[in-house]
């Protein structure tokens, strides 16, 4: 049995341990950047035939000779944001091929967009911070004078905490937005939530349950906890409605697999983010959880399902 997964570089923890789990399971893992690759839909005489081709070599210098990819039972999509668009792609040329996917293509491009998916999440009653998202045009001290200081400020397309800010005025964030909007950046506002105290909670759901949870604490005089930011985490219990409110979150995205962010505030928890691809480095060596043999499993058993 061959799976691919889609990844920009295979020697990251989280594709390490997936590669392990299923090799622990028999399965070969094939792990390829989808940047470097070429979809063809060929026309025939009754249908159209899908066909993925897959160019190895570290430079446009260095190129192999292209070959066609084939013969794979899943996906396993773990593309960072600079992928998203060639990832979801591929994902969906796999789709068309009736081959499962661990998160379709359409749930991660929405995950992927923080104001379409806190739109999705507040459509389906989901708590979220005060959030706004204004044109290029609208005036931006209008847009900040909706929310006190000081403001979060985060482009829509990040992770690991890139791209998230912290305004302490009004000034300041002014300016910030019309930055932004000079390099044609597009940047949401969202309520400083002063009862999170720098801390939040990331649950990892796969499937309908939360498998594990840590509790996250941002680095000294840094309000975003975001691991690749310096901060710290350790092992949470979470109570049955914190998990049943991430798997809800999880769900109204479509992710089968997802890092749902929560922080406290003074009206119970709210929903950060959704992410498509959450990291296993910090939560399993937080928790103790081999979250990828659980990855796998699941998707085994939806490939099962499928075939």
């Amino acid at each position: 049995m061959k799976w691919l997964a889609l990844c920009r570089e295979p020697r990251l923890y989280s594709c390490e341990r997936l590669k392990q789990a299923c090799e622990a399971k028999g399965i070969e893992l094939d792990i390829l950047e989808p940047n470097k690759m070429s979809l063809k839909l060929v026309k025939q005489q009754n249908n159209v035939q899908c066909e993925v081709w897959y160019q190895a070599g570290d430079n446009p210098k260095n190129c192999q000779v292209p070959v066609e990819i084939s013969d794979y039972q899943a996906v396993l999509p773990r593309f960072g944001t600079s992928s998203t668009e060639m990832g979801c792609r591929v994902i969906q040329h796999f789709e068309a091929l009736g081959i499962p996917t661990l998160n379709t293509a359409q749930a991660i491009g929405l995950a992927r967009d923080k104001w379409q998916s806190l739109q999705a999440l507040a459509a389906n009653h989901v708590p979220i911070p005060t959030s706004s998202l204004s044109g290029s045009l609208f005036e931006k001290k209008s847009a900040v004078q909706w929310h006190s200081s000081p403001v979060v400020i985060k482009t829509l397309v990040g992770s690991q905490g890139i791209g998230v800010m912290l305004s302490d005025n009004q000034p300041q964030a002014v300016n910030l937005l019309e930055t932004f909007t000079q390099a044609n950046i597009q940047a949401l506002l969202q309520d400083f939530v002063p009862e999170a105290k720098g801390q939040d909670i990331r649950a990892f759901v796969i499937g309908n349950q939360v498998v594990a949870a840590m509790e996250r604490s941002g680095a000294e005089n840094d309000f975003r906890a975001n691991l690749h930011q310096g901060g710290q985490a350790k092992k949470i219990e979470l109570s049955q409605a914190l998990q049943d409110l991430a798997v809800r979150a999880a769900r109204v995205i479509g992710l089968d697999v997802a890092g749902v962010d929560l922080i406290r505030s003074a009206d119970g928890f709210l929903v950060l983010e959704v992410n498509a691809s959450p990291g296993l480095e910090g939560i399993e060596q937080a928790t103790g959880v081999n979250i990828a043999k659980q990855m796998v499993e699941y998707l085994f058993a939806k490939k099962e399902k499928t075939f």
